[in-house]
């Protein structure tokens, strides 16, 4: 299937027999794998005589990603169950700073174990994995990865970047993508052994189905997919860098810049109760700062923020 569709990339109309004969595929193989491609959500045109991608994606550029990318251990997987679950399962085999690239994840996970939806190379699909010592406190490295990812958009001109407490990449106030942050521990090294898994919406098909609003970086700006990748790690790398010499206290003052919620009356959910309050930013250990109804200011390390209209009897 990532021959054909590298074929298709152009969005240009092949005709089958050409592709049977580029590919050394049957005609009833080349329909086989349309087939697939059509039940992942990918729209392929086809017509008596031949096809073409609706919406034809930049793949992965392993050649421009190496040359920009030099001092990083790139692991191109065109098609994975996991990005964060492939470094996961490789640790011993991994240098520092690797990074996991995917066009198409089909077992993605997001916060709290759900499901994250991936149409093929219509997204940011990245795992960095990071060695920490042990003495490195890793309070907060979600926040800080957040930041890296709002200064590297901004960086490629796109404008209202901002992040939703904990992990939430937000564009235009809607969802552009998340960050999902995996740990081992390695006692014998005495070592924290990170992968720091990241999603971002690029160009998405129209009929994507997902459970709230979403925005895509090319409601904005028609950038190249690689180059976005590029500027992604290379900002992570500096933050991580950061982060591990001083910490969340190097990042704290610019959340404010970027925080979706400062000064707005919200709701946040825990596992068995709602809280409302007013949102504060963040302290040095990255918990999120409520002052309450009853002016209580309130620190937290878990929950979310609900997204839903918070009613007069709240």
């Amino acid at each position: 299937m990532i021959a054909l569709l590298s074929a298709l990339s152009d969005g240009k109309k092949h005709f089958y027999t050409d592709l049977c004969q580029e590919l050394s595929v049957t005609k009833q193989q080349l329909a086989e794998d349309l087939q697939q491609l059509d039940q992942q959500g990918i729209e392929i045109c086809c017509e008596a005589d031949g096809c073409y991608w609706l919406a034809a994606a930049e793949l992965l550029d392993r050649a421009f990603l190496t040359k920009n990318l030099p001092h990083q251990q790139l692991l191109i997987q065109p098609v994975i169950d996991s990005t964060n679950q492939y470094l996961l399962n490789n640790l011993s085999k991994l240098s520092n700073n690797s990074v996991c690239l995917a066009e198409y994840q089909f077992a993605g996970r997001g916060r709290r174990g759900r499901q994250w939806v991936s149409p093929f190379a219509g997204q940011v699909i990245m795992s960095y994995y990071r060695i920490f010592s042990t003495n490195c406190d890793i309070s907060g490295l979600s926040l800080a990865v957040g930041m890296a990812v709002a200064q590297a958009l901004t960086e490629l001109n796109l404008h209202s970047v901002q992040l939703k407490w904990p992990n939430d990449i937000w564009l235009n106030g809607k969802k552009l993508g998340g960050i999902l942050i995996e740990m081992k521990h390695n006692p014998h090294l005495a070592q924290n052994q990170v992968v720091i898994g990241l999603g971002l919406n690029v160009n998405l098909p129209k009929k994507i189905v997902v459970d709230q609003p979403i925005t895509m970086v090319s409601e904005q700006q028609n950038i190249n997919r690689n180059l976005l990748i590029v500027k992604l790690i290379q900002h992570l790398a500096q933050a991580l860098t950061l982060f591990e010499q001083q910490g969340l206290s190097a990042f704290i003052s610019q959340w404010r810049q970027y925080d979706a919620f400062y000064q707005k009356k919200v709701k946040l959910l825990l596992e068995n109760q709602s809280i409302i309050g007013i949102e504060q930013g963040i302290n040095a250990k990255g918990e999120l700062l409520l002052n309450t109804e009853d002016n209580q200011q309130l620190s937290f390390s878990i929950g979310e923020i609900s997204l839903r209209p918070i009613s007069d009897e709240s």
